[in-house]
């Protein structure tokens, strides 16, 4: 059960400066999210396919997408993937235009991060946006090598000098571990690969519930940062974006409180919402609901408005019982007469919760075993293929928390065990059939 509601700069470290994203006037500054334009796309085709370039720290090479290290290189090599050191990378077939933007970090190469930065000119509220790219894995470093991943995270901010791109500053930025991509092979003889095959690839793509004001700044970051072992050689492609105006697809309303602020923050276990109504007018009640994917929203909680008041009032609830990974929360105003408004989202990002499952061995011949943690819900487990097709769906119940699942039939590749609970929530887990 969820708890009853209460009323109630820059661094230097160990010789390591993280620095904030440089925009020199000689380089493109941002890609501007237009009204009457709601698409970007990038196939990264413009990278040096040939020979090797330079893409100077905090500049861009193409408009709106940035780079920075944390070891003063300027380089953008070419490669099919044989390359053995550390480096930023345009990936691709030899001799083929048709590339991919990605790195090896290394401990003389340093990590790597690279950003795409756009703006809001469309003269409204921006609260939703579609991303789409394709991972790609370029070579496999060794066989004792793990499964390690290019981690995706986005901000927002007024100013755009104030994002810091930097592999080792995380503080500012959103994490969405859904759209991280995972090395498809690991703990496999090393080597280049052709990062364009299906079996190297893995496609993501998520819908993102944001609110970014008209003139702010949105900024996507993938970061590599430097694994125990040798690193993969990973990358992305085929990059998509899509936005959706405020005053375009959804009416706005004014609530008929003046709510000073909303917030959700970690707290331990929990997370903490609080918010503050500078004054109410026949407000009857609030409900709390959350969502981990900002779409499906489900009510945990309610308070007892003021009625009417120009008294500021606060109030305060703890979701006790969070969702791993990242979670949205709204508040659903409801009046005296039954009408409603909604607030504006706000979100929180989480490791994965007590409640968490496994899944066992992560590479696998014959049988995959699933260990449930006590208290969860899932009611069902899926295994997709990489396509998001089904393959396999398997009953699960409140009583059991050990399953052995057949995989005999599947064919070798990566597949994702889905767990999926009665409010429709998720957990998404990686294996491989060998």
């Amino acid at each position: 059960m969820n708890k009853l509601f209460t009323r109630v700069s820059h661094a230097c470290v160990a010789m390591f400066c993280i620095i904030p994203v440089l925009f020199p006037k000689t380089s493109a500054a941002q890609i501007s999210m237009k009204r009457d334009t709601t698409t970007y796309t990038q196939n990264f085709d413009v990278l040096p396919a040939v020979k090797d370039s330079i893409w100077e720290n905090g500049t861009s090479y193409m408009d709106g997408w940035f780079v920075q290290r944390t070891k003063q290189k300027n380089t953008i090599v070419v490669s099919p993937g044989n390359n053995i050191g550390g480096n930023l990378y345009s990936f691709g077939s030899t001799g083929s235009a048709d590339r991919a933007l990605g790195s090896q970090s290394s401990l003389l190469a340093g990590e790597f991060a690279w950003g795409l930065l756009l703006q809001n000119n469309t003269g409204s509220t921006i609260y939703s946006i579609d991303i789409s790219f394709t991972g790609e894995q370029w070579r496999i470093s060794e066989v004792t090598a793990g499964e390690h991943k290019v981690a995706f995270s986005y901000a927002i901010n007024s100013d755009k000098a104030a994002f810091m791109l930097s592999p080792k500053a995380d503080d500012s930025w959103i994490a969405y571990p859904e759209l991280n991509f995972k090395a498809p092979h690991f703990y496999t003889t090393g080597g280049g690969r052709n990062g364009n095959l299906p079996e190297n690839r893995t496609h993501l793509s998520a819908v993102l519930a944001v609110d970014i004001p008209d003139g702010h700044y949105l900024m996507l970051r993938w970061k590599d940062a430097d694994e125990p072992d040798t690193d993969h050689g990973l990358a992305i492609d085929d990059f998509s974006l899509t936005w959706r105006m405020e005053d375009l697809e959804r009416p706005v309303v004014v609530l008929p409180i003046e709510l000073a602020h909303f917030t959700a923050q970690n707290k331990g276990t929990s997370v903490a919402l609080e918010w503050l109504t500078a004054s109410e007018e026949q407000n009857a009640y609030f409900l709390v609901e959350r969502s981990g994917n900002g779409q499906t929203f489900e009510t945990i909680g309610k308070a007892d408005g003021q009625g009417t008041t120009v008294l500021a009032t606060n109030y305060a609830y703890t979701d006790d019982r969070p969702l791993a990974g990242t979670s949205y929360y709204r508040l659903k105003q409801v009046d005296e007469d039954g009408s409603y408004t909604y607030s504006a989202l706000v979100g929180v990002t989480r490791g994965e919760s007590a409640f968490a499952s496994t899944v066992y061995p992560t590479v696998a011949t014959d049988y995959l075993q699933l260990a449930l943690a006590s208290g969860n819900s899932f009611r069902f487990a899926y295994v997709l293929d990489m396509t998001g097709r089904q393959l396999l769906q398997t009953p699960l119940s409140e009583n059991t928390l050990q399953y052995t699942l057949d995989i005999r039939g599947l064919h070798t590749g990566t597949y994702v065990l889905v767990l999926l609970d009665e409010q429709g929530q998720r957990q998404k887990l990686r294996f491989l059939k060998r």
